[in-house]
């Protein structure tokens, strides 16, 4: 049986930031020091600011559908679209081990349509640049005598 674990600002803290990090609370619930996944629940239930705070952790992470945890996290995006900035092509970058794969993260671009305008903005910068960075095209010379 597991010990009784009161509310509190830590635990609070705890599982806000789990949830933020895109751990479901199932998972949260089975670390040491948590409180049981049914003891959330209630306090969910009785605290409406913590039931506020945790509804847009969940929303952020992309926990808030039904079904399994899309594994979407914020840091992720943003070096992704760091990585496409530097003139990467998405599939070297999804071919990283610490990175998502390239179905996974068209279906949070599908989900997303603000992760999506990240993606094609970075796109779009980086060609931009690479276009820059050649000059512009050489004028052509016109024949002697014309």
């Amino acid at each position: 049986m597991k010990p009784r674990v009161p509310y509190s600002p830590h635990v609070v803290d705890r599982i806000c930031a789990g949830l933020e990090e895109g751990r479901g609370l199932r998972r949260l619930c089975r670390e040491p020091g948590m409180p049981t996944r049914a003891s959330v629940m209630r306090w969910l239930k009785t605290r409406p600011d913590f039931a506020d705070v945790a509804a847009l952790m969940r929303r952020m992470s992309g926990l808030g559908r039904a079904g399994r945890p899309s594994g979407y996290r914020r840091d992720l995006d943003y070096a992704i679209c760091e990585r496409l900035l530097a003139g990467e092509p998405l599939r070297t970058v999804c071919r990283d081990p610490a990175m998502p794969s390239r179905s996974t993260v068209h279906a949070w671009m599908r989900r997303d349509p603000e992760f999506a305008r990240a993606i094609d903005m970075a796109r779009e910068m980086a060609a931009w640049a690479a276009a820059e960075a050649r000059g512009p095209p050489p004028t052509p010379r016109r024949p002697v005598g014309f």
